[in-house]
């Protein structure tokens, strides 16, 4: 009885952190939509991809460990984005556009 009990408390648990990320996988595509930045992104496309898919600097991992890392970052999805703000594929929440055209004449 105890042990049932338990495997049912442990799969609540596991769809529950699933149903997490997949809400957090939703969030991030609706960032991306509203605050995503493009131009850099058709740009740095070999960056960008580098970073998803973690073949550079510091954050190097096997194509195997790839997707639980995303899996992991997916449950927090602050941090996730603070990445993305820090490498400039997304701007701020509270950019101006006459901010937003400055960072673009950078590229």
């Amino acid at each position: 009885m105890m042990q049932s009990l338990k495997s049912h408390l442990g799969k609540i648990v596991y769809l529950r952190q699933v149903m997490v990320q997949i809400i957090n996988l939703i969030k991030l595509a609706h960032i991306l939509r509203e605050r995503g930045n493009w131009k850099l992104i058709r740009h740095c496309r070999k960056q960008l991809l580098e970073f998803v898919f973690c073949r550079q600097g510091l954050n190097k991992r096997s194509i195997l460990m790839v997707i639980p890392y995303w899996l992991y970052l997916l449950k927090g999805l602050d941090v996730l984005v603070w990445r993305l703000e820090t490498f400039g594929f997304l701007f701020q929440p509270d950019a101006s556009e006459a901010t937003k055209q400055k960072l673009l004449g950078y590229l």
